[in-house]
């Protein structure tokens, strides 16, 4: 069975664009079959960016967007966050190429995509990752990823991610706290919970 983080999706390519007016700033991406959400901006994603922006206040900083699909957080973090070196990653062939169409389209012209599953293909460490964890991938791959995330973060770096209360929120958040060593709950909303983890030194 086919899963938006299939290497190389096999669904008949059908592009189209979607547009997105996020904090008063508009946006327009294309997307694609074979795409995570491919019809319209995932709320998960938008709960997402808006605690980020609320609550991180740095500038100059480096952000992977870990598992990026088509770009929108890589994208709307760079447009909110302009002097910050963005990085945006997926194991999804097509999702790169969508990234890069739409990181443009914003008229975003810095940033460094790479194809990689979790971290296999990632060696730098960053200020900021950020993730909208695939479910469907199981448990064992998402704590991988918290766990991989941390060990990718500079000191005092910070980890966001969002994940649906009945999907797991609670068990996301005690891995997170094996992991980090501070943890917040920064909003429940609609059935998601965003958790804001930091990496403090030892």
């Amino acid at each position: 069975m086919q899963h938006y983080f299939s290497e190389k999706p096999d669904t008949i390519s059908k592009r189209k664009d979607i547009f997105l007016n996020f904090l008063d700033k508009d946006f327009i991406f294309t997307t694609d079959n074979g795409i995570f959400s491919k019809n319209h901006v995932d709320l998960g994603t938008l709960i997402l960016l808006k605690e980020i922006i609320k609550n991180y206040s740095n500038k100059d900083f480096s952000v992977l967007d870990i598992g990026c699909g088509y770009g929108v957080v890589g994208t709307i973090i760079k447009t909110f966050y302009p002097t910050c070196t963005v990085t945006l990653s997926d194991i999804n062939e097509r999702a790169l190429d969508l990234s890069s169409v739409n990181l443009e389209k914003n008229n975003i012209n810095k940033f460094n995509i790479t194809k990689s599953n979790l971290y296999e293909n990632i060696s730098d460490t960053f200020d900021l990752i950020i993730s909208n964890p695939p479910i469907r991938a199981g448990k064992k791959l998402i704590f991988e990823l918290y766990q991989k995330s941390y060990e990718h973060l500079n000191e005092n770096g910070v980890f966001f991610c969002v994940i649906m209360t009945k999907h797991g929120a609670k068990s996301t958040e005690k891995e997170l706290k094996n992991i980090f060593q501070e943890v917040n709950c920064l909003n429940i909303c609609e059935g998601y919970r965003v958790y804001m983890a930091t990496k403090k030194g030892l």
